[in-house]
């Protein structure tokens, strides 16, 4: 009987003994700030990559620098006046126009690369007689030098010729045949704002 207890007391201290062997475990690697090869690749990959990109992205010309040269290539959006400024669903122009003013602000730019003119003169060139003959007077047109700006105010304006007045100068591309005559509003206006009042084009004319 004793030999019996013996023979289990030791076969107990065996398997306690099994249970508490040390458990293999990774080795842990101490902390460095060095990245791994791959990863160090990847990233100087990334960085030529990128001085690749900065290179070959255009860069833009300072103003100064486009105010030095002199050069301008009047763009005009032309049309009939009354549809122009009396159309509602042109009311935002006159807003965009204002924005646009805003931005040149805070952009600490003085002179305005639009204007509005009314009875563009050039429109009764020989060179502009199919546009001419498409435009119901008295006439109107946006002009200015920023082509994508002009673009832009083309997609909001669905009734007006887009014309390039390549090679005229400011005082013939800005010129006037002149005034137009003071619209009156038609139909009942059922919009929660008040009209804006006419003649507010007159702060974006020309001054020759």
């Amino acid at each position: 009987m004793a030999s019996m207890t013996a023979s289990r007391t030791s076969v107990v201290t065996s398997t306690r003994k099994a249970s508490m062997a040390p458990v293999a475990r990774p080795m842990v690697h101490a902390f460095t700030a060095q990245r791994p090869v791959a990863s160090a690749s990847r990233a100087a990959e990334t960085r030529r990559a990128a001085g690749i990109v900065a290179r070959a992205a255009p860069v833009a010309e300072p103003v100064a620098a486009q105010k030095s040269t002199g050069k301008k290539e009047w763009i005009a959006l032309v049309c009939n006046a009354e549809w122009f400024f009396m159309d509602p669903n042109n009311e935002s122009v006159a807003e965009q126009l204002r924005e646009r003013v805003r931005f040149f602000k805070e952009q600490n730019i003085e002179q305005l690369d639009f204007h509005i003119v009314e009875n563009p003169a050039w429109l009764d060139q020989a060179q502009f007689q199919e546009v001419n003959s498409k435009v119901k007077r008295p006439s109107v047109a946006l002009i200015g030098t920023d082509a994508m700006w002009i673009t832009f105010m083309k997609l909001r304006l669905d009734r007006v010729l887009k014309v390039e007045l390549k090679g005229m100068s400011d005082k013939d591309a800005l010129a006037s045949a002149g005034p137009i005559p003071d619209f009156k509003p038609s139909g009942k206006w059922t919009a929660p704002y008040a009209r804006y009042t006419p003649g507010w084009w007159k702060v974006f004319a020309p001054k020759l």
